[in-house]
């Protein structure tokens, strides 16, 4: 996300700095293996700040063994609560040790409600220093009803002082500046009119089109430099004729068609992989599809007789395309192996370049090759985008296929619980359970269980009641144990109490611990009567142990008890 993005850049500074060490010791001294593993895994990038001796990365080991061996991990709100608690105490040792951060969060107007219910958490401590968080959204896709504008109004309305600066598209007058200046034109500004009009016609004065957009007309060369006049000249009538009926995506979509074959394949490839991505990832769908295949799957042309008599040769010189493509300014390398599209509208038009009719078979493909030749922990750093990918072209999957994916959905549905992006996970669990099909229960009936147990869950604090509800009554209407259906049952109970509901919350509580064969009291108010022999049994039992003595009692081993 955004804001993991920008805790990465602030770990990198602060491990670049002089307080690198200063801070690390204060992070192991402020947290345990287990909080520490928890900000790892929700913080990717972050990692530096936590794993600096060989005793935490032993006690990470035996932890990370511990937690393999657990099955009855779940992941709530108290989950939550702990994570964003876990956030802020990092970000006030960092803070208070640079005294002055500014975080930058950029393209807020896409942030699931996980990332913005930590910004709320953050701007309401107040015990973090000098902290100032600069966030960037598009204002023409933030309704009045989207998220982000209620944040905003409820923290305004909190008090808290928030300075919107509204940087609009450019002007007329702003176009024919930026215009006059690239072309160096100061001494005949007049000459530029008709031009600069026509791009602002063309790109309503959004910076990055009007570049795009002048970029495209030097290489179709209705825009080149004489070097006779040494001035840069143009026909304006040739301009407006050629591109009459021509927006600036169906632009962009013509200048990426003028790559060569390699590069465009490059491209494909890194759209479907998302805004950023591992060269070590694009490397391994290009080793393992031939060009041949990779145009068969992805070109927009229909195939000819000529495709057929190609080489079956691989994809060539990875390297030189992505250079080629990044000084074209299409993306930027932001590590040795990790790239950024430049703009999500390359992105959305290196998409275009694949049929559309086979687009989410391409993806699947993709997904399908790195499922299968990724190592463990390349898969594990791209499970999201593997998953997502083999799950475009599900519907053409069968037999043991699926349920492979499915528990490939389940095991990304859990990992995104565990960083607390409950609405994520929720696309997960809905995706392997659709996978597992009618079936589902006669094959697998564990995995069944855990799906709807855990897609209840991320339902619920994600906010999608009908589909939470939906996963409940597929589990209560089975015929297995309670034990099977107590994490179903208590999420019902949960979602009751948080609409309101106590006493439906209470029967429902009342009603597992009866199917337990725990005893339940009667669901009516204790006389006082009642009240004081339960506290005179209890005071009786408790005999002169002090509160160390019942600290130190053996642990509960009964789940009947333990879940009643």
């Amino acid at each position: 996300s955004a804001f993991v993005d920008a805790l990465s850049s602030l770990t990198k500074f602060v491990m670049a700095g002089d307080k690198a060490q200063e801070i690390r010791a204060a992070v192991l001294n402020a947290f345990g293996v287990e909080d520490m593993l928890m900000l790892a895994r929700a913080l990717p990038g972050c990692e530096g700040l936590f794993d600096s001796n060989a005793q935490v990365m032993s006690q990470r080991q035996m932890f990370e063994e511990a937690e393999d061996a657990s099955k009855q991990q779940h992941y709530g709100k108290e989950s939550v609560g702990r994570l964003h608690y876990a956030i802020r105490a990092l970000l006030k040792i960092i803070c208070a040790s640079l005294q002055g951060v500014v975080l930058f969060i950029d393209d807020l107007q896409w942030c699931d409600s996980a990332t913005l219910d930590l910004l709320k958490s953050i701007s309401l401590d107040a015990g973090i220093p000098s902290l100032l968080i600069a966030g960037a959204y598009r204002e023409d896709e933030v309704t009045e009803s989207h998220q982000l504008k209620l944040l905003i109004r409820e923290k305004q309305q909190a008090g808290i002082e928030i300075t919107e600066i509204k940087i609009g598209n450019l002007s007329p007058e702003n176009v024919k500046s930026l215009v006059v200046e690239a072309l160096g034109m100061e001494d005949d500004e007049g000459a530029v009119s008709t031009l600069a009009m026509t791009v602002h016609k063309k790109t309503e004065g959004n910076v990055f089109f009007v570049l795009i957009f002048l970029k495209s007309l030097y290489d179709t060369k209705l825009l080149q430099y004489n070097f006779g006049s040494m001035r840069w000249v143009w026909d304006d009538d040739s301009i407006n004729t050629k591109l009459a009926t021509k927006n600036v995506a169906t632009i962009l979509v013509n200048k990426l068609q003028r790559f060569g074959e390699n590069s465009q394949i490059i491209l494909k490839i890194a759209a479907c992989l998302g805004a950023k991505f591992r060269t070590s990832v694009v490397a391994t769908v290009t080793e393992n599809m031939s060009q041949k295949e990779l145009r068969r799957l992805s070109s927009i042309a229909p195939e000819g007789p000529e495709d057929s008599d190609t080489e079956d040769t691989p994809v060539s010189s990875l390297d030189t395309c992505l250079q080629e493509l990044e000084e074209e300014g299409l993306w930027e390398r932001v590590t040795d192996d990790v790239w950024n599209f430049g703009h999500d509208q390359i992105q959305s038009a290196a998409l275009e370049l694949i049929s559309a009719d086979k687009r989410d078979h391409f993806r699947g493909e993709i997904g399908n090759i790195l499922m299968k030749r990724l190592d463990l922990e390349a898969l594990e750093a791209s499970l999201f985008e593997v998953v997502s990918l083999c799950n475009c072209s599900m519907a053409t999957i069968s037999g043991d296929g699926r349920e492979e994916l499915a528990r490939m959905n389940m095991r990304a549905g859990m990992k995104a619980s565990e960083n607390a992006a409950f609405g994520t996970a929720a696309v997960y669990f809905k995706a392997g359970r659709e996978l597992m099909g009618p079936e589902g229960w006669d094959d697998d009936q564990d995995m069944m269980i855990k799906l709807c147990s855990e897609g209840a869950n991320a339902c619920f604090i994600s906010g999608d009641l009908d589909t939470m509800h939906q996963f409940i009554d597929e589990v209560i209407s089975k015929d297995i144990s309670v034990n099977d259906k107590f994490r179903v049952c208590e999420i019902e109970c949960l979602a009751a109490q948080a609409a309101g509901k106590f006493g439906e919350s209470l029967a429902l509580c009342l009603e597992v611990r009866r199917q337990l064969g725990l005893p339940s009291p009667a669901n009516k108010p204790a006389s006082k009567f009642t009240v004081i022999k339960e506290f005179i049994k209890t005071k009786r039992a408790l005999g002169k142990m002090t509160a160390e003595d019942i600290a130190n009692l053996p642990a509960l081993t009964d789940e009947r008890i333990i879940k009643g």
